[in-house]
């Protein structure tokens, strides 16, 4: 199952779910017919950068019919940065045929496709299996990086010569336009929105992504760590990098800015990194 799956494709053997934020101006304003909502806090997420565990997660989709052997479609109710999150929490716990609608919401808008109102759909319940929710602190750390282990790195000269930071968020923020912005020292700035095509929300072909990426600086053998406010759109980013490129060596600081400020770490603010 490819990881980035079209509209034109979406089928009746695919388990599409909604991850919202917000599901009032999402899924139950409207959503994708058939689709399952999970939520991105209290579901997903337990708080701003942290999972929920495992075995909790598979026992919210399971009840509602979501399970290893389904061929899962993630989309939300934004630019898709929250299900880029989806894609990389499922896959670290053990989800193999899972896939991000290209586009998500607008571009099944855009497109005209049927849309549904209701507040939801049954889908039977179904078992997980035993031995599924083995999953290790090892293989979570092929994907998110810990506030620990990135102050480390910062303390330790690290950023910009051992590992490539990413801050994924606008100029705006990076720079430190408003009081509580700036970015974490060493990171360079790539604006998630430059991933996407403005007028559907897809993603930009191989050759655009890669050729950005070029442009500033990033290469495949980086280490690369990528953070944005909340996770989201450093998710987009991660999703980009190693799904359509096929970057190996690139994982997502979870708490992102809002736990690196609220924990008083180093801050800069200005153009340079």
């Amino acid at each position: 199952m490819q990881p980035l799956i079209d509209a034109s494709d979406l089928g009746e053997r695919h388990r599409v779910v909604e991850v919202n934020e917000n599901p009032s101006v999402g899924y139950l304003h409207w959503h994708i017919p058939n689709a399952t909502l999970l939520l991105l806090y209290g579901e997903l997420l337990k708080d701003v950068g942290v999972p929920s565990s495992p075995e909790a997660l598979y026992e919210v989709l399971s009840s509602r019919g979501v399970g290893f052997d389904n061929e899962v479609v993630l989309y939300d109710e934004t630019d898709n940065r929250h299900a880029a999150l989806a894609f990389m929490v499922l896959t670290a716990y053990g989800y193999r045929r899972v896939s991000l609608l290209d586009g998500g919401r607008l571009y099944w808008y855009v497109l005209g496709r049927p849309v549904c109102t209701c507040n939801g759909h049954f889908h039977r319940p179904i078992s997980i299996g035993i031995g599924k929710s083995m999953i290790s602190a090892k293989e979570l750390s092929r994907y998110f990086v810990t506030f620990d282990e990135l102050l480390s790195a910062v303390n330790d000269g690290r950023i910009g010569k051992d590992i490539l930071l990413i801050d994924a968020r606008s100029r705006e923020e990076y720079v430190g336009a408003i009081e509580i912005w700036g970015h974490i020292p060493g990171a360079i700035n790539i604006p998630w929105n430059l991933l996407l095509d403005v007028r559907t929300n897809r993603f930009k072909s191989s050759s655009e992504l890669r050729e950005l990426f070029n442009y500033y600086g990033v290469s495949p053998g980086d280490d690369i760590v990528i953070y944005c406010r909340s996770g989201g759109r450093s998710a987009l980013m991660w999703f980009a990098l190693t799904q359509i490129l096929g970057y190996s060596r690139v994982r997502v600081y979870l708490g992102s800015w809002l736990e690196w400020f609220s924990r008083g770490a180093p801050i800069k603010v200005g153009e340079l990194p």
